[in-house]
């Protein structure tokens, strides 16, 4: 009998969790200004406040949006290399996952972008904290550590708080990456787009990080004995304690079904 009375109140309950879940909208930016072109574009936004400017291309916005490298977004005929300048402003206590939410919002609102993901299994490689234990710490607040803001010209009153996090080439067939408050996942990110091959994050370390280090990449013999620079998974080992190891794992893109170009304001 007990049974009989929850069922149908389980029922109900599901239904009305269903219909709180479709009349929750997402966020969205306060103010939006949006033009098409620009001379330079950048690969990631400037933050300033409750302000974010960026120009760039809209294969880096869809990717930003759904957290995503440039590399494993695939247009289905969307051209998208087109250069936009985006400003927007939102609450300044706004997190970076609700700020991408609202870039996705823009996306919807304004392109009418349509798109699907898509998880398929790969092989690729693990990180992982190595034997000899962690090797960087957490990173202090981002006054005590200005290398970023130095090395890239970036203005300490526009920085956020976020992760920064650049890979380089100084010379050639060597990549230096630099990090400021970076977090392993992104770190994770940026050298599978530097190798081209999927790397997943194993640690589970939740804390961001100051680091920097190079590594030689793509070298013949010949050319490598000239390097004073080890290979990628050594350099890592060194300066960070953590080991790359090859894995199978899934590696998640995301398909643009439709875009098209919008309205200028």
């Amino acid at each position: 009998m007990k049974r009989l009375l929850y069922e149908p109140l389980i029922a109900l309950l599901l239904i009305c969790a269903a219909a709180y879940c479709q009349n929750v909208s997402q966020p969205s930016f306060e103010v939006v200004s949006l033009k098409k072109g620009g001379n330079i574009f950048a690969t990631r936004p400037v933050f300033s406040g409750g302000r974010l400017r960026w120009t760039t291309q809209l294969i880096y916005l869809v990717g930003y949006a759904y957290n995503l490298d440039f590399t494993l977004v695939k247009g289905a005929g969307a051209n998208l290399a087109i250069v936009y300048s985006v400003e927007a402003t939102f609450d300044p206590a706004a997190t970076e996952e609700q700020v991408r939410l609202m870039v996705q919002s823009l996306l919807v609102d304004r392109f009418k972008m349509r798109a699907h993901r898509v998880i398929t299994e790969t092989e690729g490689y693990a990180l992982s904290i190595g034997k000899g234990g962690l090797k960087i710490k957490d990173a202090k607040p981002i006054d005590e550590h200005p290398l970023m803001l130095e090395r890239f010209g970036i203005d300490k009153t526009a920085a956020r708080a976020e992760s920064f996090i650049a890979a380089t080439i100084p010379e050639a067939g060597v990549t230096a990456i630099t990090g400021q408050r970076a977090s392993v996942p992104k770190l994770a990110q940026t050298l599978q787009r530097v190798t081209g091959t999927p790397v997943w994050d194993r640690t589970g370390l939740r804390g961001e990080y100051n680091f920097e280090f190079r590594f030689a990449q793509g070298l013949s013999a010949t050319v490598e004995s000239a390097v004073p620079y080890p290979q990628l998974a050594t350099a890592l080992k060194e300066n960070l304690g953590l080991e790359m190891n090859k894995q199978k794992g899934p590696l998640e893109s995301l398909i643009v079904d439709y875009i098209e170009e919008p309205s200028e304001n």
